[in-house]
């Protein structure tokens, strides 16, 4: 899948927002800013999309901001409707957590969300950043910056130089713009590897997002399409190794024995991607005009569909006090807006991350008392519906106030 960048930036004056990294947080933060009048480059958007088989469940938080810039017809298009997601206990302990099924009728939504492949969601916002007045792509890469009174110049890998009032940091968990920011982050990394696949399954998954946890971590079949599923396995990465080396017919029926055969005979499609596993949180969101969305800010396990989402969530709400200090005519850089974006977005982003690290070590760790605090969280879930839908709505970043 190829898209050619041809738009080449104004090099003679300072404009609003230069965002760096051309990924789907990136190109949806400058969508929305460019919607709301402001002039925008984005930079490190890839000339040719790789298709690694990895994809995203995005949850209803996601779909009102997507909306919002008008891209979540055209995503809805391209995912598969997720009507329910079960959890399954394979990991041999003593103590089993009971099979819960969480379904989204119960809350009166007709699905979590839809499951899309990151190279479909990075096409069609590279496709509509094109079609959008005021924003330019290009593909070099934001190396370093530098401040310059009510602006900040940032150089880009072509030796390009782009003055702009707000840097934004989308550039991923090696992010440039956070460590020349002099943003700390929180780094613990795990002993696992997300092995990412596709296939095609005999039995229909019912729009079902199954988790197997494991004792290495979760193996999840994703819906992607009638009788098809995106598939993540975390795993020691000595076992991924091992796996990887294998012939695919034999890889295959590893994974049909961990998952109990549910789907009948798989038939793996297309790449086996390999991603080293670790949490990050930043310190803090924000430097001297400069802010931090999506991975450059935080990244942890595929656990809970909780990555893309909470990206989302940081491009909404600094969109949202980026657009407000432009239409009243103040700084957009300022100290002051960028504050109240890291107000806005701090609670959430500890929060999430820290409940995905403690899932992964409740599931990975092997101990009594761990077994025991997720067994009866679950079996929770399963006997008292009210808690059973607010983690529903807490889950999917829906408001929780007036629930069902």
């Amino acid at each position: 899948m190829s898209r050619s960048i041809k738009q080449k930036p104004a090099m003679n004056k300072t404009i609003d927002v230069l965002v760096a990294g051309g990924g789907a947080a990136g190109l949806a933060t400058g969508l929305a800013l460019a919607q709301a009048g402001l002039t925008v480059t984005i930079a490190g958007v890839p000339e040719t999309i790789r298709d690694d088989a990895r994809s995203a469940a995005l949850f209803a938080s996601s779909f009102t901001f997507l909306d919002r810039i008008g891209a979540g017809d055209r995503l809805r298009a391209k995912g598969w409707p997720l009507r329910a997601i079960r959890i399954v206990d394979v990991t041999g302990a003593l103590v089993r957590s009971p099979t819960t099924t969480f379904k989204a009728i119960e809350i009166g939504e007709p699905a979590f969300g839809w499951n899309i492949a990151n190279a479909e969601i990075l096409a069609e916002l590279i496709a509509m950043a094109k079609e959008t007045l005021g924003i330019v792509l290009l593909p070099g890469l934001v190396t370093t910056h530098r401040m310059g009174g009510g602006s900040v110049t940032a150089v880009l890998s072509d030796g390009a130089e782009i003055t702009s009032r707000l840097l934004i940091g989308a550039d991923g968990q090696k992010s440039s713009v956070r460590q020349v920011a002099g943003i700390k982050a929180r780094i613990k990394p795990y002993r696992q590897v997300a092995i990412t696949a596709r296939a095609t399954h005999a039995r229909d998954h019912d729009d079902i997002s199954t988790e197997f946890h494991t004792r290495q971590g979760p193996l999840t079949f994703v819906p992607s399409g009638e009788r098809r599923s995106a598939i993540v396995w975390l795993m020691r990465p000595e076992e991924a190794d091992r796996r990887l080396a294998l012939p695919l017919a034999e890889f295959t029926r590893e994974m049909e024995r961990m998952s109990g055969h549910f789907l009948g005979p798989l038939t793996l499609e297309g790449p086996q991607g390999r991603v080293p596993m670790q949490k990050l949180v930043a310190e803090h969101l924000v430097a001297a005009r400069v802010a931090l969305v999506g991975e450059a800010a935080h990244a942890f396990p595929p656990i809970g569909a909780q990555g893309l989402n909470l990206g989302f969530r940081d491009c909404d709400a600094l969109a949202k006090r980026v657009s407000e200090a432009f239409r009243a005519g103040r700084d957009i850089g300022s100290e002051e807006v960028l504050a109240a974006y890291a107000r806005d977005r701090k609670v959430d982003v500890e929060a999430r991350s820290a409940g995905v690290d403690i899932l992964n070590t409740a599931i990975i760790g092997n101990l009594l008392p761990l077994d025991l605090a997720r067994a009866a969280g679950l079996g929770l879930f399963n006997a008292v519906p009210p808690l059973r839908r607010l983690a529903m709505r807490l889950g999917g970043g829906m408001p929780v106030f007036g629930a069902k």
